[in-house]
């Protein structure tokens, strides 16, 4: 009779949590001829080996010994050996539910093949310390998240939720798509189910929750434990998965690096400069949890005090993997103001005056920006640096235009050329040469926009040009139709005239919704809103900041619109960063 179930548990010197969790893996409601149960001893020499030649369980039962390479390689040498349908990964110290590979095998009942997470909680009968309050925490969080409704699908779950494809441990999948997809990266010791979870969602496995699959956490580890070892390692496999997986960075624990206050930065610099970590001081006071586990307001302290040793020696851990704390840095520590212009140009009789700002105040302007150091950048860097962490210089600022008057071509771009910056022009496509009916209908005045003759030249020398529709309409006013021609045609129009793809779009007057976000989405890269803040690795990159420059702002009012310092956004957290749990404002 053909296995329907393959249980794969990697283990490693746990004689003693085996001891406690193995019956519950031999007492499964499941027929044993159903299912079988492989364990991976990895180079073990504590008597694990010992331990499981003794086991005589009714199910196929395989102890398997091999060299000592780490999870991922123990896992794959269990992934090889199974021959399941189905592949149930959990960790040696899950203490399994009576029904959990019965419930594992119901929820494949369908044709397409997923992964499946089974929730787990914290077992009462854990040690008392201060890692096992978080982690109890931690996983009410989680599961609150994970019900039978929810389902996270490519590429649909590129956000905050991409954290839950960490929740390999107690998960179910095909062995043919997990063998298709190589199994776990053995070049990653720490974080391995998140690296594994993105690869198999990005080959199209969705991953669903089966609420009735629980299995509980057996915490015997101390927290002393979990950061001398553990913490650090996570801190490396968070940037290996990041430069792996551009989908993860914007959403990894280090992509919180640039939202951070100025007083909180100098102090992170200087303990991650220091040859000696701070975090041993806390060792001793922490032997002693146990003692003070039931004393709420001490055990509160050391829960503040723990999660900012997570935290350094997490950030550490990433620190050894990158080489340099610049070259960390340069990886996720960049913030990119965003200010966009109206126009730049001398008075015009009839229009409005506070739209245009003077061409010797935009030059003001931009001598300032270049002496603080400041360069200009493209839409196409910012996404370039989004999804590789290369490209973006110190104190990068996106400067943009919208609707493309032909002023701008005249005064401000070749100002920006004199100080070597770049911008991003937002065209208005099918209005070319002319002038803006949207402007002449509200009363503002009539200027001449840009000529495609223009837009080629200054895109010839180094200025990107965006699109920003063909009527400059309201995309949250038109039928669905009226929305995709405005915005699918506007691409075809500027890219024609560019002979180069379009990758970033403003939205018109600065207005959208979810229907024109969707659509924005499906054609570009990127989308500039008129939302004021600094923009970070982790902001959306559909709803960009800028901030408006008019022509009454002072030079000590634009400094305020660079420095612009808004709060960051939050969702799912991984555990590291849960446990760590910095402010992000």
């Amino acid at each position: 009779m053909a296995i329907k179930l393959s249980v794969v548990i990697p283990t490693y010197n746990r004689r003693h949590v085996l001891e406690f969790t193995l019956p519950s893996i031999f007492a499964q409601d499941l027929p044993p001829e159903d299912y079988e149960v492989i364990i991976v001893s990895d180079g073990s020499t504590d008597g694990t080996d010992e331990l499981l030649g003794n086991w005589k369980p009714k199910c196929a039962f395989h102890a398997l010994e091999a060299p000592h390479r780490g999870p991922s390689g123990a896992h794959n040498v269990g992934i090889r050996a199974a021959v399941g349908d189905l592949v149930l990964l959990l960790d040696d110290d899950l203490i399994a539910g009576p029904d959990l590979f019965r419930q594992h095998c119901m929820a494949h009942s369908g044709s397409e093949p997923q992964v499946v997470h089974g929730p787990v909680y914290v077992s009462p009968n854990s040690a008392k310390t201060i890692i096992r309050h978080i982690t109890e925490v931690y996983c009410e969080e989680q599961n609150r998240i994970l019900t039978s409704e929810f389902e996270l699908r490519y590429p649909d779950g590129a956000g905050p939720s991409i954290f839950l494809l960490a929740s390999i441990r107690n998960s179910s999948m095909p062995r043919e798509s997990l063998l298709r997809c190589g199994g776990y990266d053995e070049q990653i010791w720490a974080a391995v189910d998140l690296e594994l979870g993105i690869r198999l969602w990005k080959m199209g496995l969705p991953l669903h929750c089966r609420p009735a699959a629980v299995a509980y956490e057996f915490h015997e580890k101390s927290s002393e434990n979990y950061l001398r070892k553990q913490a650090k390692a996570t801190g490396e496999g968070d940037l290996r998965a990041s430069r792996k997986h551009p989908e993860y960075r914007p959403n990894s624990g280090l992509a919180s690096f640039a939202n951070t206050r100025a007083g909180k930065k100098w102090l992170r610099s200087a303990l991650m400069r220091f040859p000696i970590s701070p975090v041993p001081l806390l060792y001793l006071p922490l032997r002693l949890e146990k003692w003070f586990y039931e004393w709420t307001a001490v055990r509160e302290l050391f829960v503040h005090l723990f999660r900012a040793a997570v935290r350094i020696t997490w950030l550490r851990g990433a620190l050894a993997a990158a080489g340099s704390w610049e070259q960390l840095r340069s990886e996720f520590d960049r913030r990119a103001p965003g200010l966009v212009y109206c126009g730049v140009g001398p008075a015009r009789p009839g229009v409005v005056s506070e739209r245009a700002v003077s061409p010797e105040q935009f030059e003001r302007q931009i001598r300032w920006l270049s002496r603080r150091g400041y360069t200009g950048i493209r839409a196409s860097d910012w996404l370039r640096w989004r999804r590789e962490g290369t490209g973006l210089p110190e104190k990068p600022i996106i400067i943009t235009f919208d609707d493309a008057y032909a002023d701008i071509a005249e005064y401000a771009l070749p100002i920006l050329k004199q100080y070597g910056f770049s911008a991003v022009v937002f065209v208005v496509t099918g209005q070319l040469g002319g002038t803006d009916n949207g402007d002449e209908a509200r009363g503002c005045g009539t200027l001449r926009l840009m000529s495609a003759e223009q837009i080629r030249y200054w895109a010839g020398q180094g200025i990107e040009f965006g699109a920003q529709g063909r009527t400059h309409a309201d995309l949250t006013q038109l039928s669905t139709s009226e929305l995709l021609a405005e915005v699918a045609g506007s691409k075809c129009d500027l890219s024609a005239l560019l002979g180069s793809p379009v990758i970033s779009f403003a939205y018109p007057y600065g207005a959208y919704n979810q229907v024109v976000q969707d659509v924005v989405h499906r054609e570009f890269d990127l989308a500039f809103t008129k939302e004021e803040d600094v923009n970070y690795l982790r902001t959306d990159p559909y709803l960009l900041r800028r901030t408006a420059v008019g022509a009454t702002d002072s030079l000590r009012e634009f400094a305020r619109h660079v420095r612009f310092e808004g709060l960051g956004t939050s969702g799912p957290r991984s555990f590291t960063s849960f446990c760590s749990q910095e402010s992000e404002s």
